[in-house]
């Protein structure tokens, strides 16, 4: 009876000691990010969804809505002032706005005692929150339609739209940051077993705990080491990490273990619609991005039927300041000068 009272106590006190270790990370590495404006809307199967807003001093051409890449949240694109593509952008003076999906941020969270769950897919971004983001951006701005920058998944969702007949007259282009349409490359260090069979891990709370740890041990799946301040990695997994759903890590889990790129219930066939894309498209990889290589990428560009579409390798090699991985792709710290020029010299030539 003791030892068990022994082996209770023990656990106890390793819970509440993680517990404090990620209370205190949590407020060591606290941003304060403000937008100029927070805009809410409701999809039609019940979330609440965020749309963040920076201002253009002198506004022209028309909106801009950026989309984060998977388990995080705007941040990710948005970080702190001199890594955010969203203020380089309405620096360059487009009204620049950035959706939070279902499940982070500002939107509609699982809560113990509400109704939401983590339950679904990457379907459920494409059909539902974009549409609704996409719907409250050109009614705010009077627009008729706006152009779409996604990062990862945020470009991955940006492909489905291009494609889908009632979403695509919606968007002037696309730009696709480090979204992958093919999962072979990456099958060599990534496995699906993990994904189908930890699905009820809800990470956040565990990027908090080794956030005070991340950036001395850089893992080139996150980053280019050389690309990416310590504090950065630190500061990005305590304020934009998000949870994955339990639907959503069932289908990666899919895509990786058949090189698919479908929809959870294989009513669409993501990468088969890929040629149906007519709208303007830039596609960017980093050299070094083992999460999106650049073959893997190359192969969206190939099958996007699209006649203006173009596809640029971000490395040092192709001319640009450094190497990249995924997400110094869009924090790095020569991303201001390598990346977000290129995301400015297509919107302002559309």
């Amino acid at each position: 009876m003791l030892f068990a009272l022994q082996i209770a106590a023990a656990v106890l006190g390793t819970l509440v000691l993680l517990v404090t270790a990620a209370f205190v990370a949590g407020r060591w590495f606290f941003l304060d990010s403000t937008p100029d404006e927070v805009h809410y809307t409701t999809t039609e199967d019940g979330w609440r969804i965020a749309i963040l807003r920076h201002r253009a001093k002198e506004p022209k051409g028309l909106p801009v809505l950026l989309c984060h890449g998977v388990a995080a949240n705007h941040l990710n694109l948005d970080l702190t002032p001199e890594r955010s593509l969203a203020r380089a952008l309405a620096a360059a003076g487009h009204d620049t706005w950035l959706v939070e999906l279902r499940g982070r941020g500002f939107s509609h969270q699982p809560r113990l005692f509400n109704r939401y769950r983590y339950d679904w897919s990457f379907d459920e971004y494409v059909e539902k929150d974009a549409p609704a983001a996409i719907a409250c951006v050109l009614a705010a701005t009077g627009a008729e339609k706006l152009h779409w920058v996604g990062f990862a998944i945020g470009g991955m969702i940006g492909y489905a739209l291009a494609a889908d007949p009632k979403q695509a007259p919606r968007l002037a282009s696309v730009v696709a940051m480090a979204a992958p349409a093919t999962f072979g490359f990456q099958r060599k260090y990534l496995y699906a077993w993990p994904l189908r069979n930890l699905r009820w891990l809800k990470h956040r709370f565990l990027m908090r705990l080794i956030a005070p740890l991340a950036g001395y041990w850089r893992p080139k799946l996150l980053s280019s080491p050389e690309n990416l301040q310590g504090s950065a990695i630190r500061r990005f997994l305590v304020n934009a990490a998000a949870n994955f759903a339990s639907n959503e890590m069932l289908q990666y889990g899919d895509w990786l273990e058949g090189d698919h790129f479908r929809s959870i219930d294989h009513r669409r066939d993501y990468r088969a619609e890929l040629p149906k894309i007519e709208l303007p498209i830039l596609l960017l990889a980093g050299n070094k991005d083992l999460l999106a290589p650049p073959p893997a990428v190359k192969d969206a560009y190939d099958a996007i039927g699209s006649k203006e579409k173009q596809l640029t390798i971000v490395s040092r090699g192709n001319g640009f300041v450094s190497n990249y991985g995924h997400l110094d792709l869009v924090l790095g710290d020569s991303a201001a000068k390598d990346v977000y020029p290129l995301v400015v010299k297509w919107l302002a030539e559309r």
